[in-house]
């Protein structure tokens, strides 16, 4: 079955919102083997919205739309959906007194607004909602095909989605999909691509692979699709450990598995604890360790030495090194691990001191230029990475940097 995706919001198409919905849903749908052949985004105007159902009734089986459900003016989804469909509206009770009880709960006053969402399309199935006051909607239409409407507030739609829409399209389905996603940081897509082009050019038609890059990092999502057969899964999990085999340890984990939950399971599997010193990324690094629930058990803190006075009072830096070699260079991003070593007490420093720029280069030093360095007690390692000169993606591309790092020297301790 192919399926059209129809966000429906002017808040959207102006960069007020972004679209999380649409990506959302694809991958979900896409889980259940359904291909979404396009995803339309319109404005709250009704010219607009009929337009975008006419096409998707044309070109596919199952439309999802989005938006428009609330009690405000602007909310006409369900009204354009009734001249769609050539109905007329109906008030529904039930739905006003569960509004109602889920207000009178909370201790909020109800307002006439609301009984504006009671109003729906005759021949609607209604679809349950528990995180909000507008329910999902299902439509067959004169094609066999179907039709859902959900509201546009993203748990709502999950809710909706994953209890009313996609139980049906599974029932409808004789297709079955498996994905498994290889996670790796720290080597190109087209060098990935280089090292498994034979196990890639091999497989056969029920098989796929995926590259999905971004800052630093590659998935490389190995998919099946087949009717009514149970073996693809054996068949692409097969693939996956063969790609694991070729690439060797850029791969940190498995199926969405962030760097940063994939560093904190290696730290307190060995039971050891780590600590940051960051000066040109300012905190970025502790905080996307800190991100993770549980950090506490191996993430001792940071000190976050922007200033040559800090490097010098909490971290030992010594005075000399940053005026002769500088903040940015080798040994004082080495004298950063010592000193948060003996500070904070941990068995593993990180370290992290560059340019981010835009401005603050020199000839010998760039902007871009970072020094990264990890080690304990018995050795650093340090290396050197030249990146560009805009500042939000140099933090980013400095942390997943130093972060490997990390993961590397975990692994080797």
């Amino acid at each position: 079955m192919n399926a059209t995706i129809i966000s429906i919001g002017t808040e959207i198409l102006i960069g007020q919102i972004i679209n999380t919905n649409a990506s959302w849903m694809g991958a979900e749908l896409n889980k259940i083997g359904i291909n979404v052949k396009e995803v339309i985004t319109v404005s709250d105007v009704d010219v607009d919205i009929l337009s975008a159902l006419k096409r998707a009734e044309r070109d596919t089986e199952v439309i999802l739309v989005t938006g428009g459900l609330g009690p405000t003016n602007d909310d006409i989804t369900k009204k354009v959906i009734a001249e769609y469909l050539g109905v007329n509206m109906y008030y529904d009770e039930n739905t006003y007194r569960q509004i109602e009880e889920m207000f009178k709960k909370r201790g909020f006053p109800i307002s006439d607004k609301h009984k504006k969402q009671c109003f729906m399309p005759v021949g609607v199935q209604l679809l349950e909602n528990k995180m909000g006051t507008a329910p999902g909607m299902k439509f067959t239409l004169n094609s066999n095909k179907v039709l859902f409407s959900m509201p546009g507030v993203p748990f709502e739609m999950m809710y909706v989605m994953e209890h009313g829409v996609i139980p049906f399209l599974i029932s409808k389905s004789s297709f079955k999909m498996v994905h498994q996603t290889i996670m790796t940081v720290g080597t190109g897509e087209s060098i990935i691509a280089d090292k498994i082009q034979d196990i890639e050019g091999n497989l056969p038609s029920s098989l796929n692979i995926a590259y999905l890059p971004s800052l630093g990092r590659v998935r490389v999502r190995v998919s099946g699709k087949s009717e009514n057969n149970r073996s693809i899964e054996a068949e692409v999990n097969n693939v996956v450990e063969l790609i694991k085999e070729r690439i060797g340890d850029i791969v940190y984990g498995m199926n969405e598995i962030s760097l940063e939950e994939s560093i904190q399971q290696l730290a307190i599997k060995k039971g050891l604890t780590v600590g940051t010193a960051e000066s040109c990324t300012g905190g970025y690094v502790s905080h996307k360790l800190t991100t993770i629930p549980g950090s506490s058990q191996y993430y001792e803190g940071s000190i976050v030495s922007y200033s040559n006075k800090i490097k010098e009072q909490h971290l030992n830096v010594k005075k000399e090194t940053l005026e002769t070699k500088g903040a940015v260079s080798e040994e004082s991003a080495k004298q950063m691990v010592s000193g948060l070593l003996s500070t904070l007490g941990v068995d593993i420093a990180l370290s992290i001191t560059g340019i981010a720029g835009p401005g603050g280069g020199s000839k010998e030093k760039p902007t871009g230029t970072v020094w990264v360095a990890c080690g304990d007690k018995n050795r650093i390692v340090v290396k050197k990475q030249r990146f560009g000169k805009d500042r939000i993606r140099n933090i980013e591309y400095s942390s997943v940097f130093a972060l490997n790092m990390l993961r590397k020297f975990l692994l080797e301790r």
